[in-house]
């Protein structure tokens, strides 16, 4: 079971954004709810990724999981920066 939760992160990773872009689209969903998904998600995937046993599936999701985490980091960095996008 634990050689697949490797598999099972990048599942949650993709299924997290998927949903994200899905209430996103529909323009009626606050920043909070959007934030507390994708907050979540992460947070699933990270514990998932961590409990694998070792494989291209675990090192995949956990370097995934900290270009998106590094990324949004450098995104809210820009934003307090300028003052917006």
């Amino acid at each position: 079971m634990r050689k697949y939760l490797g598999l099972v992160s990048l599942g949650v990773i993709g299924f997290t954004f998927l949903l994200f872009a899905l209430m996103s689209m529909s323009g009626k969903v606050s920043g909070y709810v959007g934030t507390n998904v994708l907050i979540i998600g992460a947070i699933l995937a990270l514990v998932t990724a961590l409990l694998s046993k070792k494989g291209k599936a675990k090192t995949a999701s956990i370097s995934l999981l900290g270009i998106l985490v590094g990324g949004f980091i450098i995104l809210i960095l820009g934003i307090m920066m300028n003052g917006g996008l």
